[in-house]
């Protein structure tokens, strides 16, 4: 039974693949600040968790006892419009963390480091194609601090056998996102106000535009890259539907999810801190190494999701609502 680190395990995307290891058979490690914003934290009942900060040696002394053979690195301060509350952490948790984690890989030789970096670290791009080689150019803090934890790590895992991944992941949507919390993830926001029954405040042009993915796609294409033979030794990889959606079609697909013919809108023209306007990807290069996997449609996505939705009731607290905790309830 192969070991497994997951930084971040307790959020939005790490509970998700967590979950996916755990059913697989592999034994995992969850290391979390608990610290999360935008995803309901959620703490395996089969995984060895530790709480802690990856800045923190306390916590890399753990890991590096536990000897993890693979690891996948997704803690981070994650919020775009967050990091402008506290850029120091933004930078130290995204940048020097993700530094002192691939020291410590280096260190232990783990096989395979897997990091999720974002779309942010290239910013707006509204009349061009994004691809692994378009220019890095982060309109935010927040790509600033992912693309060095890009290149920390591409520094200190050059020169050696770990085979290193890195995912710049777009926007991600799904089941286990906190519906109340309305600075992270576009179209949780927006299913939010709609939850609420709350009129939709849309900050930013309704034309703003972004390559939107369904969380069950996100984790398919983590899982699979452990023993991917078509991955190189050194990856960089868009983790992207390729499909690019608009805001006003993203509202108009989650109102009719709804069936609500009129709904009210409110739109600001001005946005929120480092937000770009719109940025649109190509995945060919994922779909060659990933068996031209099929994305879920953002109708279809939208479906599963409001089929969560619809099951919580509105209220402040929903962290026991997250759709891991009845699927383990059930089997232990």
């Amino acid at each position: 039974m192969k070991k497994i680190l997951v930084t971040g395990g307790a959020g939005f995307i790490g509970s998700h693949l967590v979950q996916k290891l755990i059913d697989n058979g592999f034994k995992v490690m969850i290391v979390d600040s608990l610290k999360t914003t935008g995803g309901l934290i959620y703490i395996n009942p089969k995984s060895y968790f530790v709480k802690g900060d990856i800045l923190d040696s306390k916590t890399l002394k753990k890991i590096r006892k536990w000897k993890p053979k693979i690891i996948y690195h997704l803690a981070a301060q994650s919020g775009g419009e967050t990091a402008y509350d506290n850029p120091k952490y933004d930078y130290l948790t995204n940048g020097y963390g993700t530094y002192l984690l691939s020291e410590l890989a280096r260190e232990i030789k783990v096989e395979q480091f897997i990091y999720t970096s974002s779309v942010a670290v290239y910013g707006s791009n509204v009349g061009t194609t994004i691809s692994e080689k378009t220019k890095i150019n982060p309109d935010s803090i927040y790509g600033i601090s992912k693309y060095a934890g890009e290149m920390f790590l591409i520094q200190n895992l050059r020169n050696t056998k770990i085979k290193t991944i890195i995912f710049r992941i777009f926007n991600t949507y799904g089941p286990g996102e906190d519906l109340n919390y309305f600075k992270k993830g576009m179209v949780s926001i927006y299913c939010g106000y709609v939850w609420k029954k709350k009129p939709i405040l849309v900050k930013g042009s309704i034309n703003r535009f972004r390559n939107y993915q369904f969380i069950d796609d996100v984790i398919s294409i983590l899982f699979q890259s452990i023993n991917n033979k078509k991955l190189k030794m050194k990856e960089i990889i868009n983790l992207t539907s390729g499909k690019s959606t608009k805001v006003s079609e993203l509202l108009k697909l989650i109102l009719k999810e709804k069936n609500y013919k009129k709904y009210k809108i409110i739109e600001k023209n001005k946005g929120t801190p480092g937000d770009s306007f719109g940025y649109h990807a190509t995945n060919l290069y994922l779909l060659k190494k990933f068996n031209n996997f099929k994305f879920t449609s953002i109708k279809k996505g939208l479906e599963k999701y409001f089929k969560w939705i619809n099951a919580i009731p509105v209220r402040k607290n929903i962290k026991r609502y997250h759709p891991l905790n009845q699927k383990n309830k059930r089997e232990i």
